[in-house]
C-alpha cells in the first residue's frame, strides 16, 4: 500500500500555513505497516523563525511539526509540562523533546495523531506485575557490580536512581556522559543495574501518514502488549487511541511521559534508529533490524536518527508545549481531542492517455491538518482498476474526455469513521484517439491476372467501428471494402505489369485512418501471332506459297496480349505498324485499363521482285519486350513463258561461256528446286551451279540418276515460271497428269531404294513430258 500526504505546517506566531507532502507504504503488508517512502523537505523549508522565548529560555530558534497534535492523555486527564522544546533534549537542535506527567495515576496515555506502530518495547521493569525476568545486561541472575547482589525486575523498575560509574572510581569524570544528553550524570556506587539506564526504557514509536513519526517513553510494562493498548508492530491506531500506561521505567527520576516528534534522516528506512541491537524474543514486534523477521529485537533505548521539531499542539494557546522554567505558571493543561476539521481532497491531474493505454491517477496530494489517514473514493470507477486506492490506473477503451471525482474522507480525525468528514475534488481525463494499425499482404501475379490483398488491422479504442478502402495503384478509385472481406482477401486484376503499391486504409469512427502498403508484383507475358497466307500450296518440300516474280503475296497476322500492352506488327518485307490499347498513343505506367487481352490484326501484300525461296515473317512485340513471331514460305518463281531443253538448263549451270540468264536468277531458281523437293538437297546436294550441273550430267546407265536428272530438269521448268503448279503434263498414250501429283509421284519413286530400274525409267519418261506442260 502507498499514499501520500499533504500537511499544514503552522508557525508559532500566526499560525500560517506551509505544505509539506509525504508518502507512506506498507513495510508488511499483511500488518498495515507504514514506512515514509517521500522525500522530506529540507531541514530549511521547516525551520521557522519565532520571536526571543520567555525569560529562562535559551533555544533560540526551532523547527516545529508539520501537522497538529493532540496532548497524549485520554480525555480530562490534567497534564503539568515538566520540559519543553527549549530545554529538554540533548544540545541544540536535539532539543524539542517534551517531559509532561499526569496530575493522578494510572492515567492512559493515548495517541496524539492516527498512523501506524512502527516499534515497540514493553519487557522493562515491573509494573503492573509485569517484566522480562532478565537482568539489566540481558543475562538472568547474573550478579551486579558488587559481586554480591542479585539483579531483580523491582531493582530495574526504574533506573534513574542508578547510573553507572563506567571507571569504578566512585565518581563521575568529565566525559562520561553516556545518556548523551550533553550533561554530567550524578555518580552513585554501581549497586543497582548494570549499564544505561535509557537502554531499559519501554517505548513506542508510530508513523504518522505526513512521515513525521512520535514516541511515547516510559510505558508501564506490558500496557503496551497488553490490556489497555493491545497493541502490536504494523497495526494503525487512530488519534485518541490507548497505547499504554504512564510510569517510570528506564531512565526516568519519576512517573512521567518522555513525548517526542522527530522526522528520520532517511523517510524510507524502516527501522531508523541507532543505539545497541538487543536479539530477543519481543511481545508486538520490536523494532526489528534492516530485514530481519518482526519480533527478533529490538534497539536500546530507541533513539531515532533525524531530527526532532516541537510539536504543535491543536487546545494549547500558541499551539506549544511550555514549561514552568521557560513560561512561569503556564505548563499546566488538560487533554482533550482536537476540533477536526474537513480533508482538502487533490485529485491532481488533468489527464491526458491514448485510448487502450493506462494512467495513473494521484490523489496524493490531498491533506488533513489533524494527520488523519485518509480513505479514498473515485467515481465512476469503471475505467478505475482500484476505485479506493490513492493512485488507482485508469485504462482507456475509447476516446473521450471524462469527469472524475474524488471524495477523501478522514479516519480518526478523533471521530468514528462512521462520522468522517469528506472533501471532493474534480479533475478530467483526456482519452485521445489513436488511429488503427493496418498489416497488408500483397501478391504475385502475371498480366491480365487476379490479385488478392488482405489486410489485418488492430485498435486499442475497443469501442471504435472501421471501415475500410483499397487503392489499388492503378489510377483506379480507392474500393471501399469491408472489414470481414478485407480479412478474407479482396480480388483485383492488372492489365499490365509493374509493381503495384497497393495501400489499405483502415479508418475508425473517429476519423482517425491507419495504412499499409502492400506490393503486388504483376509479371508481363508475351504476346501471341498468327499467320495466315492465303493460297499455300503443299510441295514434297513444304508448305509454300507461290507468286511470279514483281507480284504480290497477301498476308494477314491476328496477335493478341493477356496484358493491355500495346502490340507491333514487324514484317520481314519491312512493314511496320503499332496499334494503341486505348486508341491514341502510346502506353504508360501505371497502364489505362484500356481492354485485355487485347487483340490487333495488320494485313499486307508482300511484293517479290525477283526468283527464289522467301520467308515471310511476322513479329508481334509488346511495349514492355515481349515478343511471338509466325512465318510462312514464299516461292517467287521467273516469269519465263517457255520451257527449255536438258542441254540449254546445263549450260546456265556449266559455268563456261555466256548463260542466258543472270547468276542470280540462276541461284534463285535452284533455291526454289532446294524449297520444293525433298531430294534436293536431303537427298542429292543441289546448293551450287556445279552441284547442278553435276545432277543434269548423269553418267552411264545409272537409272536412279537419271531420274534424279529429270527431276531436276522438271523442277527448274516450274521455277523459270514456264510451268505452273496447276498445269496438265501430257503423258506418252494420251494420257495426263497434274503437275503436282507428278511431282509428288516422281519424288516418292526416286527416293524409294527398293524402285525398279523399270520403275525408275518409267518416271524418267513422266518427266520429260513436264516441258509440254500446258
Amino acid at each position: 500500500m502507498r499514499a501520500c500526504r499533504r500537511y499544514a505546517m503552522l508557525s508559532t506566531m500566526a499560525l500560517g500555513m506551509a505544505q509539506l507532502t509525504l508518502c507512506w507504504r506498507s513495510k508488511h503488508p499483511g500488518r498495515g505497516r507504514l514506512t515514509a517512502v517521500a522525500a522530506l523537505v529540507t531541514t530549511a523549508l521547516l525551520v521557522l523563525i519565532v520571536p526571543p522565548p520567555p525569560a529562562g529560555a535559551t533555544h533560540g530558534t526551532f523547527q516545529v511539526s508539520n501537522a497538529i497534535y493532540r496532548i497524549p492523555y485520554a480525555d480530562g486527564t490534567q497534564i503539568t509540562v515538566t520540559g519543553d522544546h527549549h530545554n529538554h533534549g540533548g544540545p541544540n537542535g536535539n532539543r524539542n523533546r517534551i517531559d509532561m506527567v499526569a496530575s493522578a495515576p494510572p492515567a492512559t496515555v493515548v495517541a496524539a495523531a492516527s498512523g501506524t506502530v512502527m516499534a515497540i518495547v514493553d519487557i522493562h521493569g515491573n509494573s503492573n506485575g509485569n517484566g522480562d525476568g532478565l537482568d539489566v545486561n540481558g543475562n538472568s541472575g547474573a550478579l551486579l557490580g558488587d559481586g554480591v547482589t542479585m539483579h531483580s525486575d523491582a531493582l530495574e523498575h526504574s533506573c534513574q536512581d542508578a547510573t553507572e560509574d563506567t571507571n569504578g572510581n566512585g565518581s563521575l569524570d568529565p566525559g562520561e556522559d553516556l545518556d548523551m544528553d550533553g550533561n554530567l550524570d550524578t555518580s552513585v556506587p554501581n549497586t543497582a543495574v548494570i549499564g544505561l539506564c535509557q537502554n531499559y526504557n519501554n517505548y513506542i514509536w508510530i508513523q504518522h501518514p505526513n512521515g513525521e513519526w512520535s514516541k511515547y517513553t516510559h510505558m508501564a510494562t506490558g500496557s503496551v502488549t497488553g490490556s489497555p493498548g493491545n497493541l502490536s508492530v504494523g497495526d494503525i491506531v487512530l488519534v485518541g487511541q490507548p497505547l499504554g500506561i504512564e510510569a517510570d521505567i528506564g531512565r526516568a527520576s519519576g512517573r512521567h511521559l518522555h513525548h517526542e516528534i522527530a522526522v528520520p534522516t532517511n523517510p524510507t528506512d524502516g527501522t531508523p534508529f541507532f543505539g545497541p541491537f538487543v536479539s530477543a524474543t519481543i511481545p508486538g514486534g520490536g523494532n526489528d533490524p534492516p530485514g530481519g523477521p518482526p519480533g527478533t529485537g529490538y534497539y536500546a533505548g530507541g533513539f531515532i536518527q533525524g531530527t526532532n521539531l516541537a510539536p504543535l499542539i491543536c487546545d494549547i494557546a500558541g499551539n506549544l508545549y511550555a514549561d514552568n522554567v521557560t513560561s512561569p505558571g503556564n505548563n499546566t493543561f488538560t487533554a482533550n481531542p482536537c476540533t477536526n476539521t474537513a480533508p482538502t481532497a487533490q485529485a491532481g491531474g488533468p489527464y491526458t492517455v491514448a485510448e487502450g493505454s493506462t494512467v495513473q491517477l494521484d490523489g496524493t496530494a490531498s491533506s488533513d491538518p489533524e494527520n488523519a489517514i485518509l480513505a479514498f473514493s473515485w467515481s465512476p470507477g469503471a475505467n478505475l482498476d482500484n476505485p479506493s486506492s490513492a493512485t488507482p490506473i485508469y485504462s482507456a477503451v475509447d476516446d473521450t474526455v471524462e469527469m472524475i471525482q474524488l471524495t477523501v474522507g478522514d479516519v480518526g480525525g478523533d471521530v468514528t469513521p462512521a462520522t468522517a468528514l469528506t472533501d471532493t475534488d474534480d479533475t478530467t481525463v483526456t482519452v485521445t484517439n489513436v488511429a488503427p494499425m493496418v498489416t497488408a499482404v500483397g501478391d504475385s501475379i502475371d498480366e491480365g491476372g487476379t490479385a488478392t490483398v488482405s489486410a489485418t488491422f488492430i485498435d486499442p479504442g475497443m469501442l471504435d467501428t472501421h471501415t475500410a478502402s483499397i487503392d489499388w495503384d492503378d489510377t483506379t478509385p480507392p474500393q471501399p471494402v469491408g472489414l470481414a472481406q478485407l480479412a478474407a482477401g479482396v480480388d483485383h486484376v492488372y492489365g499490365d505489369n509493374g509493381p503495384y503499391n497497393v495501400t489499405v486504409t483502415v479508418t475508425d469512427d473517429d476519423g482517425d485512418s491507419g495504412t499499409d502498403t502492400a506490393p503486388v508484383n504483376v509479371g508481363n507475358l508475351d504476346p501471341e501471332v498468327g499467320l495466315e497466307v492465303p493460297g499455300t500450296l503443299s510441295f514434297p518440300g513444304g508448305e509454300y506459297a507461290v507468286v511470279a516474280a514483281g507480284g504480290e503475296v497477301p498476308a494477314s497476322a491476328e496477335g493478341t496480349d493477356p496484358g493491355s500492352d500495346d502490340l507491333t506488327f514487324t514484317w520481314s518485307v519491312g512493314e511496320v505498324s503499332t496499334f494503341f490499347n486505348d486508341g491514341l498513343g502510346p502506353d504508360s505506367f501505371p497502364s489505362p485499363l484500356g481492354t485485355f487481352p487485347f487483340a490487333a490484326s495488320h494485313d499486307i501484300d508482300a511484293g517479290y521482285a525477283v526468283p527464289g525461296a522467301e520467308l515471310l515473317s511476322v513479329t508481334l512485340t509488346d511495349d514492355d519486350g515481349g515478343a511471338d513471331s509466325a512465318d510462312a514460305g514464299v516461292l517467287v518463281t521467273g516469269t519465263a513463258t517457255n520451257t527449255e531443253s536438258s542441254g540449254w538448263w546445263k549450260h546456265q549451270y556449266s559455268g563456261a561461256g555466256n548463260p542466258h540468264i543472270g547468276g542470280d536468277t540462276a541461284e534463285g531458281y535452284l533455291e526454289v528446286v532446294n524449297a520444293v523437293s525433298s531430294v534436293f538437297s536431303e537427298s542429292s546436294v543441289a546448293v551450287t551451279a556445279s552441284d547442278a550441273h553435276g545432277i543434269l550430267s548423269p553418267k552411264g546407265s545409272d537409272r536412279r540418276a537419271r531420274a534424279t536428272a529429270a527431276l531436276m530438269l522438271a523442277w527448274l521448268q516450274f521455277a523459270s515460271g514456264a510451268v505452273s503448279w496447276d498445269d496438265s503434263v501430257p503423258l506418252a498414250g494420251g494420257s495426263s497428269v497434274e503437275f503436282l501429283d507428278l511431282m509428288f509421284a516422281a519424288e516418292a519413286t526416286i527416293l524409294d531404294d527398293g524402285a525398279s530400274n523399270n520403275a525408275l525409267l518409267a518416271i524418267e519418261h513422266d518427266l520429260e513430258r513436264v516441258r509440254h506442260a500446258g
